[in-house]
Parts: C-alpha cells; structure tokens; sequence
C-alpha cells in the first residue's frame, strides 16, 4: 500500500561490469543530457535520442512527467556530485549521481557511438535520512541477528527503555513492498522514530530488515505472507520470549503490516500476544484498495484520458471472477493490479476482521486524516463497521497525520509530495500508543 513510483526511463540494454575509468572529457556528454533534464530541456533531450528510445518514450512529455515524478518522491535538485565514463563497445556509458533533499539518486547514462542517447536508467538510489532527534543517553540499543548463521539471517535492532524491565515490547511489522529496519521511505525512519519515542516512554521495541529487502533471491514466484512476514515475526517472538527484560508482546504493524496483524497472531499463536497496534491499515483486500487509488487517479485526469483509463482498470477488476479457476502455475505467472496474482489470493484466503474477531485481542486502531493511500473510510471507518462491538478496540483519527505517520501542515496535495524528507513520525501518536500498552 505504500505507493512508491519506480522511475525506469529506457533499459534499452543490461550492462555488464564496465571496463576501463575515462577521463572527465568522456563524462562531458551525457552530463550535458542530465543537465538538461533538470533545466526543463525535455525536448532537446528527446530529438537527441534514438529512435529506440524515442518510441519508449512515445514523446519529450514522458521526460517531463517522470521528471515531475522524480522531484515528487525525491525532493528538490541540489545538483550533480559525482560523474565518471567508460567506453563499451563503441558507446558511451556514464554513472551520474544528482543530490536530491530526499536521496542521492544515480543515473546511467548511455550514448551511441553517434551522440545520441540509447539509454537512461535510475540504477541507484541512497535515501537520506535526517538524524535522529531523541536523547539517545535515555535509553538502549542492542543489534540482534534473526536466524544467525542461516542462509536468510536477518539483522535488527532491539530498543530497550532504561532500567531492568520487564518492559512490554512491540514486534513492528513494515508495510508492503521491500523495506529496511526502520521502514525508510521518502527520507522518514518510520520505525526508528516509534521505536525510540516508544522507549523513552517506557516500551520496548524490536525491528528489523524485511524479508522481501534483504532476501529478494531467496523467494520464489509462490512466495506469500509466509515468508514475507511470519519467519520473521516468529524469530523475533521467540527472541523476546527469552529476554527477561521483557513482559507482554504487541504486535505493531503499519499500512499492510497493520492487516496482517490477526492472522499473524493467529498462526503464531494468540496467547504469545497482549494485543496489537494497527497504524493507517484496513480490513480491505490489498487489490480493493489499489482499485480505489486507481479511481481516485483517474478522477484527477483530463476527461479525453478517462475512458481509456477507466477501461483498463475494469479489465483489471474482470479478473477477479477467473483468478479462482486458475491452477496454481497460472496464478504465479500471472498479475492482478500489477501484484502476483498468487500474492493477491493468498491474502483474500483470510478475512482480516473476522480473524481479529476469533483472536480476540485488544486493538489499537489509527488513521491519519491526511491519508489519501488508505482513506479514513477504507481504514478507521471500515475497521470499526467489520468489528464492531466484538472486540476491544480503541479508535484513534490523527487529522492531520499522513500514511507516513508524520503530521502536514495544509491540504495534502494527494500525492508523494506531501511526504517531506526529514519530517517525524507523529510524538501525538507515539505517546498515544505507548499509554495505550502502559495502561494510562
């Protein structure tokens, strides 16, 4: 759920380990053509292309749009900091690295023997991260490996308040796609800042790399919620379980991570819990939700566009009658709002709500107002509506709070823009939670 774009321009070829380092002369080139780009030269840069890469494209528009896109997710351009080239097979291929606010994004640039540009790809993105604003004296950090000395060991971070203990300790769970420790994504540290908020408040916490990030060659195409979250969880339960720092567990889980909460208690084991804390999630199927950020996009684009547009995503949404036909082969090697459709079944197998109704465990519910990736309406809204008064669960609506946790001053442009690099997640929401789990 968490919309990330990929900026892929042209892979007009797959390079190899380059040869020989050039001098800055053979760098001068395609320097030009990203100097361009950020000066708005979309067109120029486009007529001195080849016709591969033109027909990729289909006009210099696309250089606009996905340049738009870049300043979105990556922040304002601060300029080019490193260039070096080499020469392959009669081409020119560039590695420029441009500082953003958000990251230092790095480009490959390839130029035919003939000038012209054949390839441009985003082959590297470092995020930044600012610093970490909590008094780091007032409480305690230890590393801990998941499955140490196992093919898919796993690294994290174990945060303890000071003092003895026992403290409780939350198990966070990352939303969907590839994340690190801390859940970084568009210059926030999500997870490091609740955690460190939530032990100068008396919590413990443990994080760590997910599976997906650091063990993409691991999965196969049949790969499911099992290995992208329940390996995990479960060695990081029984960690805690034997840390006599330690007293009851949470699970803490954002976005998709805060659906899968029941069923990763339930299949774990209920009574290993205490409750569990659900930040910006739903009780909807993932590809309800992809459905109704497609409406909303569509409902932004000019009307010549919308019909076509509308078309392909009810095409999208016709395959929901045949996906229970299909063999299991067929589901793996197919797509459903651009997610394996394998995946997709997997997650409709278990009814989000219903499992939390059978698990009956304390919930902590949240949404920010300011959330146009899962509305209050597909989240708050609809989590109360599915549970109702089956359960314990405290309801929290943060209007100003993004789906990144951080709080946004005026009205949320409703796009990647509204995550500035170097905000905080929400000290409202932290405190909220960790009274919640200290019962005050």
């Amino acid at each position: 759920m968490k919309r990330i774009i990929a900026v892929i321009l042209a892979i007009i070829l797959i390079l190899p380990a380059l040869a020989s380092a050039a001098g800055d002369d053979q760098a001068a080139a395609p320097l030009t053509v990203i100097e361009q780009l950020y000066q708005g030269e979309y067109q120029q840069v486009f007529d001195q292309s080849t016709a591969d890469v033109q027909a990729a494209l289909g006009s210099a528009d696309s250089l606009a749009g996905l340049w738009v896109q870049i300043a979105q997710v990556y922040g304002a351009y601060q300029g080019i900091t490193a260039a070096a080239a080499q020469e392959q097979d009669g081409s020119t291929v560039a590695q420029i690295t441009c500082a953003h606010t958000a990251a230092d994004i790095t480009y490959t640039v390839v130029l035919n023997s003939g000038g012209l540009l054949s390839g441009l790809t985003v082959s590297n993105v470092v995020q930044k991260v600012a610093e970490s604003t909590a008094d780091t004296s007032q409480f305690v950090t230890e590393a801990i490996t998941l499955r140490a000395g196992e093919a898919d060991e796993t690294q994290g971070i174990l945060t303890l308040p000071l003092g003895n203990g026992p403290f409780p300790a939350v198990i966070m769970m990352q939303g969907s796609g590839a994340s690190d420790m801390n859940e970084t994504a568009y210059g926030i540290a999500i997870f490091r800042d609740i955690a460190e908020n939530l032990a100068l408040a008396g919590v413990a916490s443990i994080r760590y790399d997910k599976y997906t990030y650091v063990h993409a060659d691991l999965l196969t195409n049949s790969f499911t919620v099992q290995e992208e979250y329940m390996i995990d969880a479960g060695d990081a339960l029984a960690l805690l379980q034997a840390d006599s720092r330690i007293g009851d567990i949470y699970l803490l889980g954002h976005s998709l991570g805060a659906m899968l909460i029941p069923r990763v208690m339930q299949t774990l084991g209920a009574e290993h819990f205490t409750g569990g804390v659900m930040l910006d999630g739903t009780p909807l199927p993932l590809w309800e939700i992809q459905y109704h950020q497609n409406l909303e996009v569509i409902a932004t684009l000019d009307e010549s566009d919308r019909e076509a547009s509308q078309a392909m995503i009810d095409a999208e949404l016709a395959k929901l009658e045949t996906m229970p036909d299909m063999t299991d082969e067929e589901l793996q090697n197919s797509l459903f709002f651009g997610i394996s459709a394998w995946y997709q079944m997997d997650l409709m197998s278990v009814d989000a709500a219903q499992t939390a109704i059978a698990v009956q465990k304390p919930l902590f519910i949240t949404q920010g107002g300011k959330d146009w990736q899962v509305t209050p309406a597909d989240g708050l809204d609809a989590w109360r509506e599915a549970l109702g008064d089956s359960l314990a669960a405290s309801y929290h609506l943060y209007p100003d709070m993004t789906h990144m946790l951080c709080d946004l001053e005026g009205e949320p442009a409703c796009n990647t823009s509204d995550y500035q690099a170097g905000s905080t997640v929400s000290l409202a929401l932290t405190r909220d939670i960790a009274a919640w789990i200290l019962g005050e």
